[in-house]
C-alpha cells in the first residue's frame, strides 16, 4: 500500500494546471498577457486549448500541437495588427493636425504680407497692428512654417 505523502502527490501531478490568460492594452498602446486581470483595463480572456500536465493524461499528437501553435502565432498576430492600426490612426489623425496648422500659418503668413493683420474693437471697427508688430509676427509665422510644413 502506498504511504499516504505519495498518495497526495500522485492526486495532485494528476490534477491539469488550469489558468486563464488575459489580454489587454494599456494607456501606451502597449498589448500585455497575464494570469491575473489588471484593475482599469479592457481585458480579453482567451480560450487557449490545454496542455496536458501528467504523464496519466494521453500525448498529444504533432498536429495538434502545431494547431495550437497556429492558434498563438494567430492570436500574437491579431494583436500586432491591432496595435499597428492604432498607430497608423494616431498617424493619421497628427498628419491631418499638422496640414491644419501649415494652412493657418499659410493664410496668417499671407494677411502678414498684405498688411491686413487688425484687431477689431468692441464698436466693430478695426485696429491694424503696426509695422514693427507686423514684422514680429512676420517672423514667428515663417519659423512655424519652416519648422512644420517643410
Amino acid at each position: 500500500m502506498l504511504q499516504p505523502n505519495a498518495v497526495i502527490c500522485l492526486l495532485l501531478l494528476s490534477f491539469s494546471a488550469h489558468a486563464e490568460v488575459y489580454k489587454w492594452v494599456d494607456a501606451d498602446g502597449k498589448t500585455h498577457f497575464g494570469d491575473t486581470i489588471p484593475e482599469s483595463a479592457n481585458v480579453e480572456t482567451l480560450n487557449l486549448p490545454s496542455t496536458p500536465r501528467s504523464s496519466s493524461q494521453p500525448d498529444v499528437s504533432p498536429q495538434e500541437i502545431k494547431q495550437r501553435q497556429q492558434k498563438m502565432l494567430e492570436v500574437f498576430e491579431d494583436s500586432r495588427n491591432a496595435k499597428n492600426a492604432k498607430l497608423a490612426e494616431k498617424l493619421a489623425e497628427k498628419k491631418e493636425r499638422l496640414r491644419e496648422t501649415c494652412n493657418k500659418s499659410a493664410s496668417v503668413m499671407s494677411a502678414v504680407r498684405t498688411g491686413s493683420l487688425y484687431t477689431t474693437n468692441k464698436d466693430g471697427s478695426r485696429n491694424y497692428l503696426p509695422e514693427s508688430e507686423r514684422e514680429s509676427v512676420e517672423k514667428r509665422v515663417a519659423q512655424s512654417i519652416k519648422k512644420n510644413c517643410h
